[in-house]
């Protein structure tokens, strides 16, 4: 069965901060979808998740025109999914070469959560603790694991979800793009069903809503774009504190005629 899905998407500054610096990139073309937060002093959060969005979609948008292989490849995912992480690991490179150029954008980094459509899979690479969920039904599934500090104590047991939602540690990433030359990039492949939603956000989301109320949103709106709009607004109505932006999509069985064109495309 040949599924797509169609996303909408939503940013915003926030009430607190000065300036933007999430960025996201919608590539229908591709079946891909991006959402970075970046940090770092002046402009340059901006800088390296604007480049870490464009590199990402540019490099696996060449390779997978090439079908080039990946030299380091996982076996456990599809050829897709390693050419998604070998594109994020492409744009760490340039924004640690641009990081470590000069004083203005020294120190700068960002997170990536790419994900891409395959056939019925989709393959997410992931860094940093900007989310993508799955809502199924009436269940709301974290698909990416964060890496920060208080995910891993409590993965550890030291803490509860409850204190690491308000704990002082919890903007201390311990993985994301551009802080080190290479650092791990997970890759992960779920089966998708018609009718599920995906939900792509920066912490400015999760951080300012909770989850249950997240997941009572996004299934009162069937229209993802109002859907976008709502849970920004939501953010905003509970102080702002980080920029926010919001990506969801429906999967969708494709038509007869979107079938045909894919076979010519290839």
């Amino acid at each position: 069965m040949s599924l797509k899905i169609e996303f909408a998407a939503a940013s915003d500054v926030g009430k607190v901060r000065k300036n933007n610096e999430d960025s996201y990139l919608l590539a229908p073309d591709l079946e891909l979808a991006l959402v970075a937060d970046g940090m770092g002093g002046h402009n340059s959060g901006e800088v390296a998740s604007s480049l870490a969005v464009k590199v990402t979609r540019d490099k696996y948008e060449s390779m997978r025109l090439t079908g080039m292989k990946p030299a380091q490849y996982n076996d456990k995912v599809s050829l897709e999914a390693n050419q998604l992480g070998f594109a994020v690991q492409l744009a760490n490179s340039v924004i640690y070469e641009a990081g470590s150029a000069g004083p203005d954008n020294k120190g700068m980094g960002t997170t990536l959560s790419a994900a891409l459509l395959n056939k019925d899979k989709l393959c997410i690479a992931h860094i940093g603790d900007s989310r993508i969920y799955l809502l199924r039904g009436a269940a709301m599934q974290q698909l990416t694991e964060d890496h920060s500090l208080v995910m891993e104590h409590v993965k550890k047991g030291l803490l509860t979800r409850e204190q690491a939602d308000v704990s002082p540690l919890q903007n201390i990433l311990t993985r994301a793009l551009g802080t080190q030359k290479a650092p791990a990039v997970d890759l992960v492949e779920t089966a998708l069903e018609p009718g599920d939603r995906l939900l792509f956000c920066s912490d400015g989301l999760f951080k300012a809503v909770k989850e249950p109320r997240i997941q009572q949103m996004v299934a009162a709106q069937p229209d993802d774009a109002k859907a976008c709009a709502e849970l920004v607004a939501a953010a905003n109505a509970a102080g702002g504190p980080d920029n926010i932006t919001v990506v969801i999509g429906t999967v969708g069985k494709k038509t007869f005629k979107e079938n045909l064109k894919d076979m010519f495309r290839k």
